[in-house]
């Protein structure tokens, strides 16, 4: 049985799993939905009206 043989852990590795524990609980913990005003909406939408379109994919520019 070799899980009987097995040997602890690297302070490391230990430390690795605390941490991947740490961000899961706080991933695992409810969100409060952002209130977005149609102000901000718009606000936002003029921002993006400002910066060229992009097409990193090289589609027809029609289809930006």
């Amino acid at each position: 049985m070799e899980w009987l043989e097995f040997k602890p852990w690297t302070r490391e590795v230990e430390q690795r799993l605390a941490n991947q524990a740490a961000r899961l609980h706080t991933l695992s913990q409810p969100v409060a939905k952002p209130q977005v005003t149609l102000a901000q909406a718009y606000h936002l939408q003029s921002l993006l009206r400002r910066c060229p379109r992009t097409n990193p994919w090289g589609h027809p520019s029609a289809e930006c």
